[in-house]
């Protein structure tokens, strides 16, 4: 019994010293509180890195504390604030009080603007498309952006409120893809009759850059009259940069209203009534004549002085006569002094005439008519070279093969024109008949309703000449 008490005597003295030296030693610890960042970006979701310790003399290992954190920081505001950080182990606790900053060190971002479809022509001048500058801080900071230009790049830059800053680069690009306008001159639709030459009048081109390029237009297709339908000419231009402009003008061949020159001689006897040197003050008398039968014929006009009388020109025009060039001046040794003054002499006509009219015309009656020797003293082989030159230039000119006789130098009366017109007719014997009459002498006019009547009467056909009529050359005697 008395060991038994002696035991139990040792056990609590041992138990209260165990729990005697544990409680010494439970007191007997530290805390320690580390801040492992002291700087914060503004506006982010921030974890806050913290360690926490307990340790003491008799532990051998530090115990890991998980510490509440607390105050007054602001993360979507830039500025220094207090952290206050507490740890606890038992009974013990440890506050400790961090400055944290909260810093914006993030650049803002320019974003460079483009507009669709936009170009800068070479050696031209760029105009901004614009551009935009966001902060994650202080917003949109577009208007604090710089630009800078050295040479053919654009350098933007901009700084935010917190000193960060950025900087972008846009390179010019130089082009031109817009091709060139082509504009047609004349109708884009037009109609002919078959067999009726086409004339081509042409386009002009013009591009953005390159200026006028109506010199690099190249046609394709062909008109060919001989066949009704509709036929296509295309204009073409590429410009220095490749781009390709085109325009279409679009050709109605159509059957002809009423026969031509080789189809009237197999079915008909037909008379071309022409008349030389006018308008003259008797023209609009003339004119009036031929309305009352229906009769079309060909003036060959030259320059009279009074624009009144000139005006006569466009007249015949308009009642649906042939109008086609004789000469501007004349007098034989102006206009033959040369092939060059032959076609000044033209062409200052051809502008009356289209003045007159609207549109030039490719008839014409030489002075004097292809055989005039006149030409000789002036220049060897004229007539014929001009002769060849109209056919190259596609005009068309026009002898008789029936003659008035109202131009010679013994005046003759309206009774001898009549008979010299009629009797030369049906001389031909049925064959075309090119008549030559001039509308600046009366008499000779005041014969004309007979001859229509005449011709009528015998089965003759009134027409006036065209491209396509006989055209009752004379030998070229120079």
């Amino acid at each position: 019994m008395k060991k038994v008490l002696i035991s139990l005597i040792c056990l609590a003295i041992a138990a209260t010293a165990f729990w005697g030296i544990k409680k010494y030693r439970d007191n007997q610890f530290n805390i320690s509180i580390t801040l492992l960042q002291n700087e914060f970006p503004v506006g982010k979701s921030v974890e806050i890195q913290v360690k926490a310790l307990a340790t003491g003399v008799y532990k051998e290992e530090a115990v890991e504390l998980a510490p509440e954190i607390g105050g007054n920081v602001n993360w979507n505001k830039v500025g220094e604030y207090t952290l206050i950080v507490t740890a606890r182990y038992g009974k013990k606790s440890k506050t400790e009080n961090f400055q944290v900053k909260v810093t914006d060190t993030e650049a803002p971002v320019i974003t460079l603007l483009t507009k669709e479809g936009y170009f800068t022509l070479p050696g031209g001048t760029y105009e901004e498309e614009g551009y935009t500058a966001i902060d994650n801080y202080d917003g949109d900071i577009t208007d604090r952006v710089e630009l800078k230009r050295e040479g053919d790049v654009i350098h933007y830059s901009v700084t935010d409120a917190n000193g960060n800053s950025t900087s972008v680069e846009r390179t010019i690009v130089y082009s031109d893809p817009v091709p060139p306008v082509v504009t047609l001159i004349g109708e884009a639709e037009q109609t002919i009759m078959r067999r009726k030459p086409y004339r081509e009048e042409g386009a002009t081109a013009e591009d953005n850059f390159d200026g006028d390029v109506t010199d690099k237009i190249v046609l394709s297709g062909e008109v060919d009259t001989a066949v009704v339908g509709d036929q296509k000419i295309t204009y073409s231009v590429k410009d220095s940069y490749g781009n390709i402009g085109t325009a279409e003008r679009i050709i109605h061949v159509i059957e002809r209203d009423r026969p031509i020159a080789d189809e009237v001689e197999a079915t008909s006897k037909v008379i071309y009534l022409t008349f030389d040197d006018g308008p003259s003050p008797y023209t609009r008398q003339l004119l009036d004549i031929l309305d009352k039968y229906d009769v079309k014929v060909t003036f060959f006009v030259v320059y009279n002085g009074t624009e009144a009388i000139r005006d006569l020109i466009g007249e015949e025009f308009r009642r649906g006569h042939s109008v086609g060039v004789h000469c501007y001046n004349h007098d034989y040794n102006v206009v033959y002094k040369s092939e060059a003054a032959y076609w000044e002499d033209f062409e200052k006509m051809q502008a009356v005439i289209e003045e007159q009219t609207g549109q030039r015309t490719n008839l014409l009656r030489f002075p004097g008519g292809s055989s005039n020797t006149v030409s000789r003293k002036h220049e060897k082989g004229l007539m014929t070279k001009l002769a060849k030159q109209m056919g190259e230039k596609g005009y068309y000119y026009f002898d008789w093969n029936v003659l008035s006789g109202d131009a010679e130098a013994k005046p003759i009366s309206t009774d001898e024109v009549y008979k010299n017109v009629t009797n030369g007719i049906a001389g031909l014997k049925g064959r075309p008949a090119v008549v030559l009459q001039h509308d600046i002498k009366k008499f000779s006019l005041d014969a004309v309703e007979r001859i229509i009547k005449w011709g009528l009467e015998n089965g003759y056909t009134f027409l006036p000449l065209d491209e396509t009529s006989f055209g009752a050359h004379h030998g070229i005697n120079n």
